[in-house]
């Protein structure tokens, strides 16, 4: 087999200006995933009764099932049921499902947080004359928060990884693109190193940027105590 070299560099700058619309998916579903991972943990945490079991139904679906099926289950499954995933984008619908998938991993990490934070901290609060949601709010996620960071930006990175899948419902990102080089040359060893250099070097970053944020939140740990 004859590589070439030359190619796979030509490309790489070309598939590298689609990586601002990987991280853009990535950014956004982590933003979704946060929000519905908090949401589905402090239902969770404190056994909200009726919502409890079906929050526990949604994990075991999307942790049970493949990612590639649920993202053509959103888009193509509903399109046939609902005009507004009819209407939906192919970039909305990688968003909403990557989202959907990564929450049900999260929250698992979230409540691990949550249960690291030690209880008098919640009844201190509590005997302040703070309600449950404030305790939460204003002493327990705060701390919980800090304890979460590398197991967050794993799961981060995960997902950024994850949004290579969104080339299958049309989205033109990193794979999308390289998907296109490939079978326009037939050239796929490069086209498929390129994006593998890629990836590799975002998650590298990611990584580099959590260990500042690590260091950061011991400082202003270390201050306020």
């Amino acid at each position: 087999m004859n590589i070439d070299w030359s190619y796979a560099l030509r490309q790489l700058p070309v598939i590298l200006s689609y990586a601002g619309i990987t991280l853009k998916i990535a950014v956004l579903a982590m933003m979704l995933t946060l929000a519905l991972a908090l949401a589905v943990t402090i239902i969770r945490y404190y056994k909200v009764p009726l919502l409890t079991p079906l929050v526990n139904v949604y994990i075991d679906i999307f942790r049970g099932t493949p990612l590639l099926t649920q993202l053509f289950f959103i888009y193509y499954g509903f399109a046939q049921v609902s005009p507004f995933f009819r209407e939906m984008k192919a970039i909305n619908a990688a968003i909403l499902g990557l989202a959907l998938n990564a929450a049900a991993y999260t929250t698992e990490n979230m409540r691990s947080a949550l249960e690291a934070v030690a209880k008098g901290q919640t009844e201190a609060g509590l005997a302040c004359g703070m309600t449950q949601l404030q305790t939460m709010w204003y002493i327990v996620l705060p701390q919980a928060a800090r304890i979460a960071v590398p197991v967050l930006t794993n799961d981060f990175i995960a997902l950024l990884k994850n949004t290579s899948m969104a080339f299958t419902l049309g989205v033109r990102e990193i794979m999308g693109q390289v998907s296109l080089i490939g079978n326009g040359s037939f050239k796929f060893f490069e086209a498929y190193l390129d994006a593998f250099i890629i990836y590799f070097c975002l998650s590298k970053i990611i990584g580099i940027l959590q260990k500042y944020l690590e260091r950061r939140l011991k400082v202003v740990g270390g201050s306020a105590q």
